[in-house]
């Protein structure tokens, strides 16, 4: 039998590399394939900065090796670092121009970057290349969510579906966009429950089931499929080792007793002046933005990831290597300040009107660290009626982070140690916090937004009201929302599942927080 000669993929792998590894000094001399398994190793820890490191010195060497690229890209978008994803996937791209995966990471890192016309480009083209991928055409799907074509991104959806069934991606993703489900499409989704499915796609089906019978008032179904996709994301967290609620709690307390601020030093406003807006998932925080952000004099940055790398590159500078916030009483003015520089240096392409926002959801946790990296920017922190917040946090699935909201009394004590960490920034910085309450908004419009524009230091704009008609792009998971005017029905929305969140609310009421709180 004649023996299989070498493709050129394994030519390419079986060069060697010299590369520099953790823990091993010097030069070290691998084959590609070897290279790209110690990197395997490193991303299966959660190593991503020196899977990075280690790929960009292979990469330099051997730029035809795809698993390398491919693993670079899931690396960079672990570190939150989209514009090295973007460089990294046109560098690919000048090598391998048909490359597929390289395609999908493009669209993804100007997706995130909002750069969504661009996007939506990459993706067609990756599309042309590969029509058949289900991927592709549910990621066209999301651009097109977020930029609110509703119906093309419908029509994205159900390609996807077509092409790859069993996937839940694209049922979770158009699970909001469609008004009324058929009875067929609920059958369709019940018997695929039926069959070998993954976990992961498991969960997304149970999740878009919920939503298909919320639009249906059948209570009873819409939360036995929230708990039963809970229950299987909580268990997957749990096999892998994921989260660790103890600690989180610990590093809410942590925070409380590391920072204390000074509110007479409110710094000078930065030219371009940031406006952190900060609170819990599902508190109103994306409807803030909206409607900050229909002003002419403000620019949307969505959850922006520049912060936390701005202040991990000053952290490895000087050679700390502990957690958040351990490490704070290490720093002084100056390291703080360098940390706020680098900030507005990595957020430049949003300082094309005096103010831009920042929603990135750890915001809460950070007020300390961006009061003294950024002594003037505006701070926002968004509340919500308990209840009505966490079971918002229930009934979504997050594809990564917030694995606390698979759980009721997980999401119970993370209210109440958002609450307070609120209490304490309201005591440290007095009137230089602006606490914007949902239902206060919702009960008076106009007057509620005059205030928020007040405290930024905005003047008056009738557009803000009508924040709905903002053609922005919306990255978040309440993209749909906010594209419709307040409606005062989203308060109560937990009370027909009242009996089914009695472990939440009781959890709460323990913690001494008042469950039926409207502002």
């Amino acid at each position: 039998m004649s023996k299989r000669k070498p493709s050129k993929a394994d030519k390419h792998a079986n060069k060697v590399v010299s590369v520099s590894l953790p823990g091993r000094p010097g030069q070290n001399r691998l084959t590609g394939a070897q290279a790209i398994a110690f990197a395997r190793q490193l991303a299966s820890q959660n190593q991503w900065p020196a899977v990075i490191v280690l790929l960009r010195q292979v990469l330099q060497q051997q730029a035809q090796l795809d698993d390398a690229w491919h693993l670079l890209f899931d690396g960079l978008r672990e570190a939150g670092d989209y514009p090295e994803m973007e460089r990294a996937a046109r560098l690919c791209l000048e090598q391998k121009p048909r490359s597929v995966p390289a395609l999908l990471a493009l669209s993804f890192a100007l997706r995130v970057q909002l750069k969504h016309d661009d996007a939506l480009t990459a993706i067609d083209k990756a599309i042309k290349l590969a029509p058949a991928d289900a991927s592709a055409h549910n990621h066209r799907g999301v651009i097109l969510k977020e930029t609110g074509d509703t119906e093309q991104a419908l029509t994205s959806f159900n390609r996807s579906i077509k092409l790859a069934p069993k996937s839940g991606q694209a049922y979770w993703n158009r699970a909001d966009l469609i008004a009324e489900y058929s009875d067929e499409e609920i059958a369709t989704m019940e018997s695929l429950l039926k069959q070998a499915l993954s976990p992961d796609n498991q969960i997304r089906i149970h999740y878009a089931l919920s939503r298909a019978y919320a639009t249906r008032r059948q209570y009873e179904a819409e939360f036995r499929h929230v708990q039963r996709g809970a229950e299987i994301k909580r268990q997957r967290i749990r096999e892998n080792d994921e989260y660790d609620h103890a600690a989180e709690i610990g590093q809410i307390n942590e925070i409380v007793a590391r920072f204390t601020l000074d509110q007479r030093a409110s710094g000078t406003t930065p030219t371009h002046c940031p406006v952190f807006i900060c609170g819990l998932p599902r508190s109103g925080t994306t409807l803030a933005e909206q409607i900050l952000s229909s002003h002419p004099l403000v620019t949307a940055g969505d959850e922006l990831n520049a912060l936390p790398r701005a202040t991990a590159e000053q952290l490895r500078q000087q050679g700390i290597n502990q957690p958040f916030p351990e490490w704070v009483d290490d720093m002084g003015e100056e390291q703080w300040l360098a940390i706020g520089a680098r900030y507005l240096d990595m957020t430049k392409a949003l300082h094309t009107t005096p103010f831009f926002t920042d929603k990135n959801l750890q915001n809460y946790k950070a007020i300390g660290l961006i009061r003294r990296a950024i002594p003037g920017a505006k701070i926002i922190f968004c509340r919500r009626q308990p209840m009505d917040n966490l079971w918002g946090c229930y009934r979504q699935y997050f594809a990564n982070g917030l694995r606390f909201t698979y759980s009721q009394e997980e999401l119970a004590d993370h209210y109440h140690g958002a609450m307070t960490l609120l209490k304490h920034w309201q005591s440290q910085l007095g009137n230089e916090l602006f606490l914007l309450d949902y239902e206060t908004l919702l009960a008076d419009q106009a007057g509620t937004t005059r205030k928020l524009l007040d405290y930024v230091g905005l003047p008056w704009a009738e557009e803000c009201l009508h924040f709905y008609r903002n053609t922005r792009s919306v990255r978040t998971t309440s993209a749909s929302q906010v594209r419709s005017p307040l409606n005062p029905q989203r308060v109560g929305q937990w009370q027909p599942f009242a009996s089914e969140l009695i472990p939440m609310r009781q959890r709460l009421l323990e913690l001494g927080e008042e469950t039926e709180r409207i502002a």
